[in-house]
């Protein structure tokens, strides 16, 4: 059957179990987080060591990952069998392996001791493939890049609280702001730039200052104060923090600049073109979280729709001069540059 992360999260933390997990999908996040729930929750601490093993698709194989799924448990009675980087066994490289029968049997009639998961990264079966069809009939499957699993970018500031929520600490509006901003929708990064935070902290509270100090995020060059100094027109902060970028691109490629100016001044551009100006509102139209909105409240007072559009129009030729559409002899740098005194002279 296909399980939500929820739904798996939830069956995991009031004991209910199954035999087989098939974990796939190009959101890793979801696939780690099952996976080192069972390694560190689902065997007594004193038996992991008998019962617990832990298979990689390039060192293994599929009759060593059924051989260990049909052995015994030692003094419990139950045994965990992970295979990561499942993507690498024949058994799932190949359509016609010779192994396949081997592993359809076993789906079939698992050993009761035994609960193994596969851990597929990056990829997900062929679901017209007769493999497939016998995980979901008898498996627990997880497709991580089902539209039930995704967190969307206006659902990333609620999910990074729920997160350090649910390790019983507090993080303030803007330090979720300045993450968001930074790290983007990746749950892997999020999750760890979380950790150095958890592990270097002396107190509950997170704030902006344990985010610049322990992700390693520059206080006064990022998407956080780009967007800051974007909404207060204020083009000597705006102009060094173009320059920062263009000496980091590798954090920082122009293609990302760009995108990022495009989406704050499209989503300008609605709530200023339906004459939106209440908080909430501004929050469910351009679905961003109600402390972003507060930005695009205060930019409202500071541009004209006739002045939003001509920026939009300015940023999408520039799109199409750093994708090579036109050719001009001016650098990244200098395009960023003369965009900037585009937005903010007036002629």
């Amino acid at each position: 059957m296909i399980e939500t992360y929820t739904q798996i999260s939830q069956n995991l933390k009031n004991g209910k179990f199954f035999k087989i997990y098939l974990l796939m999908g190009e959101e890793t996040f979801f696939t780690d987080k099952i996976s080192n729930f069972f390694q560190n929750e689902f065997i007594n601490e004193s038996l992991k060591e008998l019962n617990i093993e832990i298979h990689y698709g390039k060192d293994s194989s599929i009759l060593k990952v059924l051989n260990s799924c049909k052995s015994f448990p030692m003094i419990s009675n139950k045994k965990l069998i992970i295979v990561k980087e499942a993507q690498e066994l024949d058994v799932f490289k190949t359509k016609n392996s010779i192994y396949l029968n081997h592993l359809l049997e076993y789906i079939k009639n698992p050993n009761q001791s035994s609960t193994v998961i596969f851990c597929i990264k990056n990829k997900k079966l062929d679901k017209r493939s007769k493999l497939f069809k016998s995980f979901l009939k008898h498996a627990v499957v997880l497709d991580s890049d089902a539209k039930a699993n995704k967190i969307y970018d206006n659902q990333i500031p609620k999910w990074i609280r729920d997160e350090v929520q649910n390790k019983d600490f507090i993080i303030n509006d803007d330090a979720i702001f300045l993450m968001s901003e930074n790290i983007g929708n990746n749950l892997v990064k999020i999750s760890n730039a979380l950790i150095k935070i958890y592990i270097n902290k002396t107190n509950k509270i997170i704030d902006i200052k344990d985010v610049e100090s322990y992700v390693g995020i520059n206080r006064d060059y990022n998407y956080f104060e780009l967007q800051d100094s974007l909404v207060k027109k204020n083009l000597i902060k705006c102009t060094k923090i173009f320059n920062y970028f263009n000496s980091n691109q590798k954090t920082f490629p122009i293609q990302k600049t760009i995108l990022y100016l495009f989406s704050f001044y499209y989503k300008l551009l609605v709530i200023k073109s339906k004459n939106i100006d209440n908080l909430n509102t501004i929050s469910s139209t351009i679905s961003v979280h109600p402390f972003v909105a507060k930005s695009y409240l205060t930019a409202l007072s500071n541009y004209s729709l006739l002045e939003i559009k001509l920026i939009l129009k300015t940023i999408k030729k520039l799109d199409s001069i750093s994708k090579g559409i036109y050719r001009i002899n001016n650098d990244e740098n200098s395009l960023l540059l003369e965009t900037l005194f585009k937005i903010f002279i007036k002629k």
